[in-house]
């Protein structure tokens, strides 16, 4: 009922904005700073909102058939090692029928870094999110 009171009206508390910010040594030599990413420890409240309104938009990109059936990662099921089981079984069925069969892997960590706002809401809002929701996004 809170959550849902928060979202009816567009708002939340501000102090479910802020975050410590606390670096996370990654490789390297640990002097030097550009080995460090900056870890953002936020509210326990908002994380609870997110995770609702994340399983919620899940569910309604599911039942939409929004989430192409390819996509194996950021969901419970299919995962990233179904998407390799499905990789393995094409590549061996295209060796035993004498195709050629190469393989590339790519590092698109950096790639996700960061996401343009301004096209997401528009996607959202194609896909038919829209309204209090699209709010409580750009409010947090």
């Amino acid at each position: 009922m809170l959550f849902q009171s928060f979202m009816s009206v567009g708002k939340i508390p501000l102090e479910w904005k802020s975050a410590v910010i606390t670096p996370l040594y990654e490789k390297g030599v640990s002097s030097d700073p550009s080995n460090y990413r900056p870890v953002s420890l936020t509210s326990v409240f908002s994380k609870l909102m997110e995770h609702v309104v994340v399983l919620d938009l899940i569910t309604y990109l599911q039942s939409n058939n929004v989430i192409n059936k390819q996509q194996h990662s950021f969901l419970k099921k299919p995962c990233t090692a179904t998407n390799l089981l499905e990789s393995l079984n094409d590549w061996t069925l295209n060796i035993e029928n004498g195709r050629r069969q190469a393989v590339a892997y790519i590092d698109f960590a950096k790639a996700f870094d960061s996401v343009c706002h301004n096209k997401l809401l528009a996607k959202m809002r194609q896909y038919g999110i829209c309204g209090p929701l699209i709010e409580w996004i750009l409010i947090f």
